[in-house]
């Protein structure tokens, strides 16, 4: 069966923002990001281990969804869902500790309001290919 064409939209377009996602989140966790305020330092500085880890857990995760679409491999779904499980854990324990970003400016509530309905409709499309057995 040959693919729907917007597998490969879906795929190519996951790939270029998680992968910009993950760049960015990464080197500011690193302290190397351009442009980080003082106070974005000491947030990345203040983070626990195991928050870094759950979101590199999920950047990661969604760019080996984005690959495992494009393979169309029915592990997209399982990637998705567990990129999506650890941007939900992180931002709850964000918001609840009140240390969240989206405490800080109106851009960035915009810009994590936007993540968690992307991340939500990948996981959402990937369980429809599957359905649709575009995914193997």
């Amino acid at each position: 069966m040959k693919p729907p064409w917007h597998i490969w939209v879906v795929g190519i377009l996951t790939l270029l923002w998680d992968g910009a996602g993950a760049y960015t989140i990464m080197m500011a966790q690193a302290g190397r990001l351009a442009g980080l305020t003082p106070d974005e330092i000491a947030y990345y500085s203040a983070q626990p281990f195991w928050f870094v880890v759950a979101t590199d857990v999920a950047l990661l995760g969604a760019i080996a969804a984005g690959v495992a679409l494009l393979a169309r491999s029915r592990v997209a779904v399982g990637l998705f869902g567990v990129s999506l499980l650890a941007i939900f854990v992180t931002n709850v324990y964000d918001l609840a500790m009140g240390t969240s970003r989206v405490f800080a400016t109106q851009g960035a509530l915009v810009v994590t309001c936007i993540i968690v309905v992307l991340a939500i409709l990948q996981f959402v499309y990937s369980v429809a290919m599957r359905r649709r057995v575009v995914l193997r």
